[in-house]
């Protein structure tokens, strides 16, 4: 195959010459026609300033190789020799794969044991903010107690960490577990009626709270309950005493498989009322919900629809509220309405009281980016694990730019009166941030909507 090498010098302790021989050398063992290298020294005092545009360098060399992937109109192999030479970090390394193979093009790191550059670069560059040497030392630490079947962290609800270490069955606990699993596979109950059965009777989960979809189902596909331990890719059974007889475990990983919907779709499209709707009946907040739906016409033609809504989050996991729920569009427009109606009775400009929430709306958004960069993170490990498509994870590059813009805007917010004359026109971002600067509350019941500005 037709092979491209780039590289980029960080010290003083290689050349782009020695780069250059050594991809010269990696195309001969592997039978690629080396056709032409770039380059980039970022060593000494000469080195050319990075100017960062979404996190990708922007530097001579790489821009020629941009220039001359674009201009060949041709797929090559793209050889670096490991994936520091693609960024400075996941994020940016991420960045330069999607625009690199955006050319249709394959990029291979010159390293026998890890070519993938994903895994390279999990491997080479690792968290932001982890140390690595530290990251290492524990997670020896770890492995060693793995190997003996210890406890790490916190246990499993059902189980506690004895003095030595081991697992250790709590004995008002076990009951709980093998109750679930009986109405999961004997009582044929769904996560959501299973939650709903133990909030009707009053049985707490170990913080004394509700039980909810989530946590049934973690118990669920939780093998350690039928006496194995898992950690590290290490599998060791009848490590514990078992809360659940193996074949009970099994029998109810066939059920979870035969009631896995097929070729569902997942909408990722965000709700502009996210994180500030509450129901009106039982105070917890309400959820966005997207629905499709397919029937038949009376002529005999398909249609498909697509529905929005907001719902009560503890009728949807925890099933302890009733089925409150109110359209996307109708919810927010009304919102909208009473909005325009609130801030032009109070006279706010846009520099008055809203402004006294400004340390709260930044709290949000910077908990927004830190849920984009992990979900970002674990798409990274799933591409490298050949789960994901790059294309894919493309998309979560791309919702991370608009929260991190959106987070940016709201620091100079518009003027109310321009923001309304706009809306229209404005990014998703900035509306919600308007909202979040203006909107401390929207309290739903069904027939009533009330905005606490």
């Amino acid at each position: 195959m037709r092979a491209i090498g780039y590289f980029r010098v960080r010290d003083n302790t290689s050349t782009l010459d020695e780069f250059g021989e050594r991809f010269v050398d990696y195309c001969e063992r592997y039978l690629n026609q080396a056709i032409i290298t770039f380059g980039d020294d970022l060593s000494g005092e000469a080195a050319p300033q990075q100017e960062i545009s979404k996190g990708i360098p922007q530097l001579p060399g790489y821009n020629k190789l941009l220039d001359y992937l674009r201009e060949s109109e041709s797929n090559f192999l793209i050889v670096v020799p490991d994936a520091s030479h693609l960024g400075e970090d996941l994020e940016a390394v991420a960045r330069t794969m999607v625009e690199l193979e955006g050319t249709g093009s394959q990029v291979k790191c010159d390293n026998d044991d890890l070519p993938d550059p994903f895994q390279n670069a999990l491997d080479t560059l690792g968290v932001r903010g982890v140390s690595r040497t530290r990251s290492e030392r524990i997670k020896e630490s770890m492995l060693e107690r793995a190997m003996m079947g210890k406890g790490l962290g916190k246990p499993p609800f059902g189980y506690r960490n004895g003095s030595d270490g081991s697992m250790e069955i709590v004995s008002e606990e076990r009951p709980v577990v093998e109750l679930i699993y009986r109405l999961y596979t004997k009582d044929g109950m769904g996560l959501r009626l299973i939650a709903q059965h133990m909030n009707e009777r009053s049985i707490k989960t170990r913080r004394g709270g509700n039980w909810n979809m989530v946590t049934i189902r973690d118990i669920l596909k939780n093998s350690t309950y039928m006496g194995t331990y898992t950690r590290f890719g290490l599998r060791l059974p009848k490590s514990h005493e078992a809360i659940i007889p193996p074949q009970l475990f099994r029998s109810a990983q066939d059920e979870t498989r035969s009631r896995k919907p097929v070729g569902r779709v997942i909408n990722a499209e965000p709700f502009l009322l996210s994180g500030m709707v509450f129901c009106g009946y039982c105070e917890n907040k309400m959820m966005g919900v997207t629905r499709r739906q397919s029937w038949k016409r009376k002529d005999g033609r398909r249609s498909n629809g697509v529905y929005r809504y907001y719902q009560c989050q503890s009728r949807n996991n925890m099933s302890v509220c009733k089925y409150h729920t109110w359209r996307a569009p109708l919810l927010e427009g009304t919102v909208m309405s009473q909005l325009k109606y609130a801030l032009k009775a109070a006279g706010t400009n846009g520099n008055g009281e809203a402004s006294d929430r400004a340390s709260e709306i930044q709290a949000v958004w910077t908990s927004r980016i830190k849920n984009g960069e992990r979900r970002f993170l674990q798409a990274m490990k799933r591409t490298a694990k050949g789960e994901m498509d790059l294309l894919v994870l493309g998309e979560y590059l791309k919702e991370l730019d608009k929260i991190r813009s959106g987070a940016e805007k709201a620091k100079n917010p518009k003027d109310v009166e321009a923001s309304f004359s706009q809306w229209d026109t404005m990014e998703f971002g900035e509306q919600q941030g308007f909202l979040l600067e203006h909107v401390a509350k929207v309290i739903v019941q069904d027939d009533s909507v009330d905005v606490l500005v």
